[in-house]
């Protein structure tokens, strides 16, 4: 689950968590605190919503009671004690709403192998794919895969940043790579990352998009793009 995925189930219900989710926030500092913040602007919501009004006196009665001018109204004392509640909370939707619309964007290499990661069982499945279902998640993508020379062990229409993308797993003489195909995310440069256990490289596609090529461990990342080249073909 990526952290985008996390946080639109978050806003959705801040107060139900999922497997998928629970999971997701153990690892992850800032959706948990998201998460609090969410909840805790949604309790105050609810407060707000169901707090009862407070009665006003009858002035008139108030008035033939010879009671002074200062407390004839102790109702009134209330409304500040509301006004204050209401700017809370005001402040409260501002500050979650400020927090989603400038909280730092996870990297695109993050958002890739937080993916994998809920994926995991990807990595040890070991029967090879059909041609037809290898061509049919790369179906749309740009990219074709010579499935007779490349044995894939794995081949999903998965969902990633709001779209449908193909996530494969090829197996070669270092082991599985995992790769993806992101029509919808555009790079300048070819970028390389190291983290939590896996190594990967993120490059531009030719057509526009970007390949996503990750290994487990510290992998020789140019080694095992020039053995995918000759197997993996842009279409488009």
């Amino acid at each position: 689950m990526t952290h985008e995925e996390a946080r639109l189930l978050i806003g959705a219900a801040p107060g139900e968590v999922g497997a998928a989710l629970a999971e997701h926030l153990a690892r992850c500092p800032q959706c948990t605190l998201f998460q609090r913040q969410m909840h805790r602007m949604d309790r105050d919501l609810t407060q707000l919503l169901f707090a009862p009004l407070p009665q006003r006196p009858d002035t008139r009665v108030v008035a033939r009671a010879g009671i002074p001018r200062a407390r004839r109204n102790p109702a009134s004392r209330a409304f500040p004690q509301l006004a204050t509640l209401a700017a809370s909370v005001l402040v409260s939707i501002g500050l979650g709403v400020m927090f989603w619309t400038l909280r730092p964007q996870p990297s695109l290499a993050a958002g890739v192998l937080g993916h994998i990661e809920s994926e995991r069982s990807s990595w040890s499945e070991v029967t090879p794919m059909t041609a037809a279902a290898t061509a049919a998640a790369l179906a749309g993508a740009g990219v074709a895969l010579d499935a007779a020379d490349a044995t894939v062990t794995y081949a999903r229409i998965c969902l990633f940043n709001g779209h449908w993308v193909p996530h494969l797993v090829v197996r070669t003489t270092g082991g599985p790579v995992t790769v993806m195909v992101l029509r919808h995310e555009h790079l300048a440069a070819r970028q390389a990352f190291r983290q939590n256990g896996y190594s990967g490289l993120l490059i531009p596609a030719p057509a526009g998009g970007t390949l996503a090529v990750i290994a487990q461990g510290e992998a020789d990342m140019d080694a095992v793009t020039r053995a995918l080249n000759p197997h993996l073909h842009w279409t488009h």
